[in-house]
């Protein structure tokens, strides 16, 4: 099969991010226009969708000593940002800075207002300064510039696209069966962003469980195992790696972590349960990394299909992957992933998107555990059936009615969740 394909797609959809990827997207729209133009900067205006917007509100920025908030990301890119680090942009962020972003908020020269774009992941952004004006607009995927205007005067801008032999037809498009044949052929060598996310990903779970960080979910999880209330099992030491981490990234923790299809959380998610369980059970390092590599695939497997920032949470998604990824590390093969994705999929598919903020380590948590009960269930013959619900007996059409539920069926949930979030006090 064509690993060069698959290998490439790993590589563009799991990148470095520091701290959660909606307000680091703003802050990178903010700091590329403002590398674009001469001078002071006199006014800020974006225009953001609601996803973007319900992403943004609540959750801690890197850098800043808990603050959050859309309009001081956007500011922060501004005056602090780099956007050659993509992501990363939050990197070089100082108390100067911080100080310069507050005063230009308090002054009431940023406009911030909720885009009529049907894109779920949309910002247009417009920074005026002594001697420009630039505009930049962004859609579908956080680094992902479509247009740059300086003085109305359109440049050129290109993303990286996949490879033209990535583009071929004769690629393979992504199942169950691709996925599994590329992780159990591929060089273990040619994996190296599944090596890096393994490394990087449980640096920050590491810091999460000896930091007080947000609701402290995982190190709960450990306390009461250790008071005997929690047995560690694989499902226990799953969730208080995982919720760890996330406690410590939704609290702006300044370590990056590698994330899949333009989520942090996903990347946490679809890693950290795997290579829990892995160690738990004695794996050796190359059964894990290609259990990682089926864990992070079928995450963007699904993630890809349903597209950026939906209505339903990517929790749900990311445990998808670890039910196949664990699946695969109990012995499970093609039949054994499918009956945990379906597993998951008919459990957790309504659980809804209301936003980053501290309280995602729980949801990570819960559908970590939904993931390895269905993997458990599913190499002993046990699942959830294609005639119950959402789920159906083909891999296809049980991933396309979950995509029904999250896109038809949540119709209007993310402004009813958007104007909740925007009614709360500050």
């Amino acid at each position: 099969m064509n690993h060069e394909y698959i290998i490439e797609l790993l590589e563009k959809e799991m990148v470095p991010a520091l701290g959660c990827t909606d307000p680091a997207g703003i802050a990178y729209a903010a700091a590329f226009a403002r590398s674009h133009g001469a001078g002071e900067v006199k006014r800020i205006r974006c225009s953001l969708s609601a996803n973007i917007i319900k992403n943004a509100a609540a959750v801690c920025i890197p850098r800043t000593n808990g603050r959050c908030g859309v309009g001081l990301a956007i500011a922060l890119g501004a005056f602090g940002g780099d956007p050659r680090l993509g992501l990363e942009v939050f990197t070089g962020i100082t108390e100067d800075h911080i100080r310069k972003a507050e005063s230009f908020i308090a002054s009431g020269r940023l406009h911030l207002q909720v885009s009529d774009s049907e894109k779920k992941l949309f910002i247009q952004l417009e920074i005026e300064t002594e001697k420009d004006l630039v505009e930049v607009l962004i859609q579908d995927s956080y680094t992902n510039i479509i247009s740059l205007r300086v003085n109305g005067e359109e440049k050129i801008v290109a993303g990286r696209p996949l490879s033209e032999k990535a583009k071929e037809g004769s690629n393979p498009e992504l199942s169950l069966r691709t996925i599994l044949a590329f992780a159990e052929t591929v060089p273990l060598e040619k994996l190296t962003i599944i090596k890096k996310a393994a490394e990087m990903n449980m640096i920050i779970a590491e810091e999460g469980m000896a930091g007080d960080y947000g609701i402290s979910v995982g190190r709960n999880i450990r306390e009461s195992v250790g008071q005997g209330v929690l047995a560690e099992d694989y499902s226990t030491t799953a969730m208080m790696w995982v919720a760890a981490a996330t406690d410590a990234r939704m609290a702006g923790c300044d370590i990056p972590v590698v994330s899949n299809t333009g989520s942090g959380n996903q990347g946490l998610a679809s890693t950290i349960p795997v290579i829990s369980i892995a160690r738990k059970m004695g794996a050796d390092y190359e059964q894990m990394i290609r259990g990682l590599a089926i864990s992070s695939l079928v995450t963007i497997y699904i993630k890809n299909r349903l597209g950026f920032l939906s209505a339903v949470c990517g929790a749900v998604i990311a445990g998808t992957g670890t039910a196949c990824g664990a699946a695969y590390l109990l012995g499970g093969r093609e039949a054994e992933l499918l009956s945990a994705m379906k597993s998951v999929l008919g459990n957790a598919a309504g659980m809804v998107c209301d936003g980053a903020k501290a309280g995602c380590s729980m949801k990570v948590a819960t559908c970590t555990q939904a993931g390895v009960m269905a993997a458990l269930l599913a190499v002993k013959g046990y699942g959830i059936q294609g005639t119950d619900g959402v789920v159906d007996e083909e891999e296809d059409k049980t991933i396309d009615n979950f995509i029904r539920v999250a896109t038809a069926g949540m119709e209007g949930m993310d402004q009813v969740l958007l104007d909740i979030i925007l009614k709360k006090k500050p």
